[in-house]
């Protein structure tokens, strides 16, 4: 499976919701733009709502005027057609769509959370879903990383006998031993999908945080390493703010003798040593140099806000 290149953060194109609503009209004759005219604002509009940044920003209340004009009848049967990712978008476009999708479809909401986190285990049962789902999306650092959790796409090419062998023998370490403080689980049958969760190690700024990574594995494993990524934000000095991760054996020094477990454990290790001289975030490297007391404080704010949803989703 190839790795997709670019930004993976939360700045993604406006594409990747919707396509097409937008036609250049420049070659139209005046008639027929002016007759085209509610069109082009309801595409307008449509696209407005594919653009990511949406997905963090308040609901839009400006345009309520114009989403009351809709029944909710009509809302309904269009929300029918669309998988779970896509609702959860839709709930965040105005408050009127957020509150007929609690009121009409509450069971989506937990299926949705099953299925994009099935490591997410809250501590106490939950009666808002939908309330957890978005906690859990507000405190991701790549929405694209949810996206393919979510649909778990994988290229059609031949998997080789000696790969399925190894991560076979891998998923039933993982199962039987599993690392103290690390969990990872397979999403897909052709184990391209990974899921893990690494708890915050005591003693430090992340200490009683769960912390979500993304991890593809290529058709080329063991010979080619993991692509694996933060989906929770954390403040450190070797993790982009989009979750890359600045770990030499993810990258240029890739052994055959390293695991998906092993790679966890080192991950795990890099939150309390971080290596300051080459890293991810300049910033936040200097910050730890030179005045831990800060970084320290920050470091857990950022664990408290983002990597304890088992635990606060009920009280933010």
């Amino acid at each position: 499976m190839g790795v997709e290149d670019g930004d993976s953060g939360n700045d993604e194109p406006a594409d990747i919701f919707y396509n097409g609503f937008q036609r250049p009209i420049q070659d139209v004759p005046l008639d027929a733009r002016e007759q085209a005219a509610p069109s082009q604002d309801l595409a307008r509009r449509l696209q407005l709502l594919s653009e990511s940044s949406g997905l963090h920003s308040q609901p839009f209340d400006d345009d309520s005027d114009y989403f009351q004009e809709l029944p909710p009848e009509v809302l309904l049967t269009v929300f029918s057609y669309l998988d779970d990712f896509s609702l959860w978008c839709v709930s965040k476009v105005c408050t009127r769509w957020n509150q007929l999708l609690r009121s009409h479809i509450p069971q989506t909401w937990r299926r949705f959370v099953v299925n994009c986190w099935p490591l997410y285990q809250p501590l106490k049962p939950v009666d808002d879903w939908l309330s957890v789902s978005s906690a859990l999306f507000s405190s991701s650092s790549c929405l694209l990383c949810i996206r393919r959790m979510y649909y778990r796409p994988h290229a059609e090419c031949q998997e080789n006998s000696w790969r399925r062998r190894r991560l076979r023998h891998e998923v039933k370490n993982l199962k039987t031993d599993p690392p103290e403080g690390i969990r990872a689980i397979s999403l897909d049958n052709h184990w391209c999908h990974w899921q893990a969760t690494i708890l915050g190690p005591a003693g430090s700024p992340f200490e009683g945080g769960k912390f979500f990574l993304y991890i593809q594995i290529p058709y080329g494993y063991p010979m080619t390493p993991p692509v694996v990524r933060f989906v929770t934000k954390i403040f450190h000095p070797n993790i982009s703010r989009h979750g890359d991760i600045g770990l030499d054996s993810l990258h240029y020094n890739w052994s055959l003798a390293l695991t998906i477990a092993k790679v966890l454990i080192s991950i795990q290790s890099l939150l309390t040593d971080p290596f300051c001289d080459v890293c991810m975030e300049p910033g936040i490297a200097q910050l730890y140099k030179n005045d831990r007391q800060t970084y320290n404080s920050i470091a857990r704010y950022w664990t408290h806000r983002f990597a304890m949803n088992d635990i606060l989703t009920w009280t933010s």
